[in-house]
């Protein structure tokens, strides 16, 4: 991932940090788990 796309997604995060209700959870929970999966790749390689 690009320097640019990692800070974007961290912008982004920091945003969703602010927002309350359960599908703000659901998108942090997706998020996290995407981020969880490509280290599983990368110690896999």
């Amino acid at each position: 991932m690009s320097i640019e796309k990692q800070r974007e997604v961290i912008r982004l995060w920091n945003q969703l940090r602010k927002v309350e209700g359960p599908a703000a959870e659901e998108l942090r929970i997706q998020i996290l788990e995407c981020f969880s999966e490509k280290d599983k790749v990368k110690k896999a390689a």
